[in-house]
């Protein structure tokens, strides 16, 4: 393992060399030993072809002396045998195997019977097809190994010269390689310092050059695209910080990682915001609540949300929220002066109102104690003189009620109740005027629970209710219908009264404005005022004679 590890750490060029030494040895190294064994068994075979060769020209002469036991020519045929190349001794027997001669008569001495030994070779000498006797001989292995070295040698010699050629070989390619490796990594290394690699051209036109030329290619491309964006940064970049809005980008959690540097009029920095949430600008809960709705949702919002501010001011803006992909873009425009000089409006309009409604009340109740004062000379009183006092102070304590319900602050607290039960509550007091009038009573309310100002809506019902009680004449008829359209709530109130002429449509939501002979003109502005809280929107639609249709769109 530890020989696999060494080896992969090697280069390029030492991997190609032990590589080529590997094959070079591993293939002409057997395929030298087998050619030499072959030329070993192809010597070996002619030596024994030219034994069988001179023992049929000399079989007769040869039969003759087995047969006539003549020792002596027998001994000078076998001692020239034995002279032949690569026979180390020879030895001629009968069919039973006793020596008839011997070129070794020391070792085996004539008329003993010879023991077969397998390394002694045979050629049969015939007679009518029947052996009379043997030559044997044996094969010398000195001589063969001799006549052999020199091809061992030469064989060695070529496999040690195509080993110097495979390494000289492999270090020349691995050269070849590295320069073209090295020019490579210098490419994306002055890439990576900002410098355009030059080309450079190679003798080889194989794959790495191929590659070498791919990547210079690619880089020069990406080098101008970087080239482009780093332009288009700097130039969106200027852009962003040139304008008066606070630009902020959001990852698809909410999560702030662009401001520009607008940001820093609210006493805070990029690095401040980076990695936190929107909402973390925002002072108000309900505001912080919806815009984390929002980005839930992934959808739109645009409203005016109060800021925080380190430098100590009081800062409002409008926020534009809209998903972008898989992201958020943010923008805040400053409204701070707007809403100041708006909060100095409404207070001007308020003064307005207030002295105007002095005015009106003051006349009112002038009007309302007309009477009493009237009375107040009178020495004794009568019955009649009692109904009109308690008329009188009626009609006070209905103008007092009414203007205190419509200026009285109101808890913007939201609570959970059912809007049956709401409308079965309201209908209970008003259930003895309408038996009075014998007024039809329609409803097509449905029971579903509301989230919002309960005390708001039962106002707005309960003057809506009590306005249609009011316009319709006897056994006149009143519709009322509440029903859930997804988020928002729809509450209609509609009369077959004598209806609101065209011209004064505009001013029925006027405080003090009233077309009834004893109405204070306080009803439809509370109205109106708690539809403002609860941030709804009322229309309404009149024909004279026909009647009045009242509609209330709110979120709950």
């Amino acid at each position: 393992m530890m020989l696999i590890d060494k080896f992969r750490s090697y280069s390029i060029g030492l991997k190609l060399s032990l590589t080529f030494i590997f094959v070079i040895i591993f293939c002409s190294l057997p395929l030298s030993f087998f050619i030499i064994g072959y030329l070993g068994d192809r010597l070996k075979q002619h030596i024994e072809h030219s034994i069988e060769e001179y023992v049929a020209s000399q079989e007769t002469e040869l039969r003759n002396l087995i047969l006539l036991e003549d020792y002596w020519k027998a001994f000078n045929k076998v001692e020239s045998l034995s002279q032949i190349p690569g026979i180390s001794e020879v030895l001629l027997v009968d069919s039973d195997y006793r020596i008839i001669a011997s070129s070794k008569p020391k070792e085996h001495t004539v008329g003993r019977y010879f023991s077969y030994n397998p390394d002694y070779l045979k050629v049969p000498i015939m007679s009518y097809e029947y052996p009379v006797g043997y030559i044997l001989f044996k094969l010398d292995g000195n001589y063969i190994k001799e006549t052999i070295l020199p091809l061992k040698l030469i064989t060695i010699g070529v496999t040690l010269i195509f080993v110097f050629i495979g390494t000289f070989l492999g270090l020349f390619i691995s050269i070849r390689i590295n320069n073209r490796l090295k020019y490579i990594k210098d490419m994306i290394e002055r890439f990576k310092a900002g410098v355009i690699p030059s080309k450079k051209e190679f003798w080889e036109k194989d794959e790495l050059t191929e590659l070498a030329d791919f990547i210079h290619k690619d880089l020069s491309s990406l080098a101008q695209m970087l080239s482009n964006l780093n332009f288009a940064r700097n130039f969106y970049e200027s852009f962003f910080n040139s304008l008066q809005e606070v630009v902020l980008i959001l990852d698809s959690g909410g999560y702030i990682y662009f401001s520009n540097r607008t940001i820093e009029d609210y006493g805070f920095s990029f690095e401040d915001l980076l990695g936190r949430r929107v909402d973390v600008l925002l002072v108000e809960p309900k505001a912080r609540k919806t815009i984390r709705e929002s980005i839930k949702r992934k959808s739109t919002f645009t409203g005016v949300v109060k800021l925080r501010n380190r430098n100590g001011k009081e800062s409002y803006a409008l926020l534009l929220l809209k998903p972008w992909e898989d992201a958020f873009i943010c923008t805040l425009k400053d409204i701070t002066e707007l809403k100041m000089s708006e909060e100095y409006v409404k207070r001007m309009e308020v003064f307005s109102m207030l002295g105007e409604m002095s005015a009106h009340l003051a006349h009112e109740l002038k009007n309302a104690m007309l009477p009493l004062k009237l009375m107040s000379e009178v020495d004794s009183w009568n019955e009649e003189d009692i109904k009109v006092v308690k008329t009188s102070v009626e009609r006070i304590d209905k103008i007092v009620s009414n203007f205190f319900h419509f200026t009285r602050p109101v808890n913007d607290e939201k609570r959970r109740f059912s809007s049956l039960e709401m409308v079965e509550q309201i209908l209970k007091l008003y259930e003895p005027l309408i038996k009075r009038k014998h007024i039809k009573l329609s409803l097509d309310v449905m029971d579903f629970e509301l989230h919002t100002n309960k005390t708001a809506m039962e106002i707005i019902l309960s003057n809506l209710l009590k306005n249609a009680i009011d316009a319709v004449d006897e056994e006149g008829n009143i519709k009322l219908s509440m029903k859930r359209l997804g988020e928002r709530v729809l509450l209609t109130v509609e009369d077959d009264g004598q209806g609101i002429p065209e011209k004064l449509l505009k001013k029925i939501f006027d405080p003090f404005f009233s077309t009834k002979k004893d109405g204070t003109g306080l009803g439809l502005s509370t109205v109106m005022r708690y539809v403002q809280i609860l941030e709804g929107k009322i229309s309404v639609s009149s024909q004279e004679g026909k009647g009045t249709l009242f509609q209330l769109e709110v979120k709950a």
